[in-house]
């Protein structure tokens, strides 16, 4: 299988974020994470469910799945970096567009559930995705050094 490594980020790209697990445990570590990456230099772009939520997920299956979707498809968004981990992303895999991810590989950032999407991309497209601080979880709390590079 040929690895497919996406393209490093430039100051001024545009991050997605979206929520493809539990919900948000607050709004306020959104802003101070979406802050950060702003802070950082980059644009940020804010899947439309991201707020949405749903018993223990941050929204429904299908909405979870179509903001990750849309990041994918638009080649404006250079990275996607997820908000936090917790339960509900093995829900969405049947519903993600792996093909279009590999027409159009970008950066993906996670941990904890997230890992379920980031092994099954690996598995499906042979795409290399990051474990690594997400924006509403560690964004903001003083990490620097090789954790922010």
């Amino acid at each position: 299988m040929k690895l497919i490594k996406p393209k490093a980020l430039k100051k001024g790209d545009i991050v997605g974020v979206c929520a493809p697990a539990s919900p948000l445990k607050s709004r306020a570590a959104l802003t101070k994470g979406v802050n950060y990456l702003e802070g950082m230099g980059y644009r940020v772009e804010l899947g439309k469910h991201i707020l949405d939520e749903y018993g223990y997920l941050a929204g429904e299956d299908e909405y979870r799945a179509q903001d990750f979707n849309y990041m994918v498809s638009d080649p404006k968004i250079k990275a996607i970096i997820f908000t936090r981990g917790g339960f509900g992303s093995s829900r969405i895999l049947p519903l993600i567009d792996f093909e279009n991810l590999k027409r159009n590989p970008k950066i993906i950032v996670g941990y904890s559930d997230i890992t379920a999407l980031q092994l099954a991309i690996f598995r499906k497209i042979g795409m290399v995705t990051l474990a690594g601080p997400m924006v509403a979880s560690e964004f903001g709390k003083n990490f620097s050094g090789v954790t922010e590079e």
